[in-house]
């Protein structure tokens, strides 16, 4: 089997098209291919980029014809052993990092319980419908917590910057458990949040089926620790006790972050701070492509400007092509944003999050600071916008100008809780606010329009990243049977990294 690198067609080509572009290249007719990666290129017209599969022998002619654009492929299956013989694990967290690790151990035979102190989804969808409708906030299952995490209410992103090859793994699991063929090959993959919420309820069955058992609604308060290894974790309704424990909590536990601090080491962590912004998916598609055909995917973008002099980086966040602006607020009176897109990325508008990184110079000393430095920034934004969970809301050109917008342009706000006119000024300190009006002005040269004055800032966005970092070496705190993973630890970003920490932790359980 070999892999092929920069099969290069139109846009509107087709099946066939592309085998003859590959027969072209190879100089040989093939029987069949399969797409292994699918990228698209805008930069001088439009085309889509392939890496296929064929299953033919080439001359050694045509190989050093193609150089490094031919290589011999081999599919490596990841198979787990339990060379240390666990029994059984806890896991605290129903994430994608929980998840995965859980998936992985009981795929070899160990006794998995995870406990969420959200609800499984088909709850958690009516309870987040209640809040968007009624305003009734649950602290304990929201847009943040609850079964698959922060992510299941996102744009389903797997995008994945990591070179370990095991991340295919985790492409594998969505797929076998509904998740679409193409995220196995497409360039920037995703899932889109419909169909991301029955991939993780089919996830969930896998692992009962495995014999790992599900505790929702109930939360993780204490852990009990004897003879320097911890003897068991502490809920609100239980006491469970396993060989391993492993903590894959979100970004967003506070309040159990606040409580590990009194046992294990924890450290501050740069994060990133600032708005959603929205413009009509229209314009973001025809700057970026220079045509309009509905046959093409609806358009991203990723910006990013750092001034070394003035001493910040900004950056766009979590895009979302045709999606919405979501309340993702975890705690009472308090306000914050995220994205959220449909498989088919249908609505008007784009949306993405423009932030500035934020490290002990403006959030301060202190292990837990950018905790209530988010706390004290989402207060702002709840006052700002009412009090009643709408969101606070600018024009791009009325934030320019300091000044609390009147009226709204051609772009409609996406907040799906309501929203309200205000001056986002108002809320961070005046050092953030200039970085990122300082960056949008060079993002509008990158991607010309960006700096539309009807185009829309929603606030805020503060769940970029943990304001943490759990302390761990070999997947272990200094007890040993203790394992912090995923993004809330502050070694994962997104749904894929967070997966393969998960895995990889269970590797290190199973096999270390």
């Amino acid at each position: 089997m070999l892999l092929l690198r920069n099969i290069k067609v139109p846009y509107d080509a087709n099946e066939s098209e592309l085998k003859k572009e590959i027969e072209k290249t190879i100089q040989k007719k093939i029987d069949s291919f399969e797409i292994y990666k699918k990228s698209i290129d805008a930069r001088k017209g439009v085309y889509y980029v392939y890496q296929v599969l064929i299953d033919t022998e080439l001359n050694p002619k045509t190989i050093k014809k193609l150089k490094h654009n031919v290589s011999e492929y081999k599919e490596e299956n990841l198979t787990l052993e339990n060379k240390n013989k666990v029994k059984s694990a806890v896991i605290v967290g129903a994430g994608p990092a929980g998840l995965f690790a859980a998936i992985s151990l009981a795929k070899a035979n160990v006794k998995v319980d995870i406990i969420e102190q959200g609800q499984k989804i088909e709850d958690r969808l009516k309870t987040i419908e209640d809040f968007i409708e009624y305003n009734n906030f649950n602290k304990r299952s929201n847009i943040q917590f609850g079964e698959g995490g922060a992510g299941t209410f996102s744009d389903g992103k797997l995008t994945s910057r990591s070179k370990d090859k095991r991340y295919r793994e985790i492409f594998k699991i969505l797929v076998e458990n509904g998740a679409p063929e193409d995220i196995l090959y497409d360039h920037l993959p995703h899932v889109g949040t419909d169909i991301l919420r029955k991939v993780i309820i089919n996830i969930r069955k896998s692992i009962e089926s495995l014999g790992g058992k599900f505790h929702f609604n109930e939360k993780f308060i204490d852990i009990d620790i004897a003879n320097e290894k911890v003897n068991g974790l502490i809920t609100d309704k239980s006491t469970y006790q396993a060989d391993e424990y492993i903590l894959a909590l979100g970004n967003s536990s506070r309040d159990t972050f606040i409580m590990l601090d009194k046992y294990i080491k924890i450290i501050q962590k740069p994060f990133a701070v600032g708005f959603r912004i929205e413009h009509l998916q229209d314009y973001i598609n025809f700057s970026q492509y220079n045509i309009r055909d509905f046959r093409l995917p609806q358009a991203s973008y990723q910006l990013n400007y750092t001034n070394k002099e003035k001493g910040f980086s900004v950056y766009s966040f979590c895009m979302c092509p045709g999606g919405y602006v979501v309340n993702g607020s975890s705690e009472k009176e308090e306000l914050c944003v995220n994205g959220m897109s449909y498989h088919d990325r249908s609505n008007t508008n784009a949306n993405a999050a423009i932030v500035c990184t934020v490290n002990s110079n403006i959030i301060g000393e202190g292990n837990l600071a950018g905790i209530e430095f988010q706390r004290n920034i989402e207060k702002k934004a709840f006052k700002l916008g009412g009090s009643n969970n709408k969101a606070p809301v600018q024009r791009l050109g009325d934030f320019y100008e300091n000044k609390p917008s009147e009226s709204i342009g051609k772009v409609k706000p996406s907040n799906q809780t309501g929203y309200t006119l205000a001056n986002l000024n108002e809320i961070y300190p005046e050092f953030i606010n200039d970085a990122i009006k300082e960056s949008i002005k060079v993002f509008d040269k990158k991607l010309k329009g960006f700096l539309n004055p009807d185009a829309i800032l929603t606030g805020v966005e503060t769940r970029t990243s943990s304001p943490v970092r759990i302390e761990r070496e070999n997947y272990s705190t200094k007890y040993k049977n203790l394992r912090p993973i995923g993004e809330g630890a502050g070694y994962a970003g997104g749904i894929v990294s967070s997966a393969l920490d998960g895995v990889k932790c269970a590797i290190e359980i199973l096999e270390g």
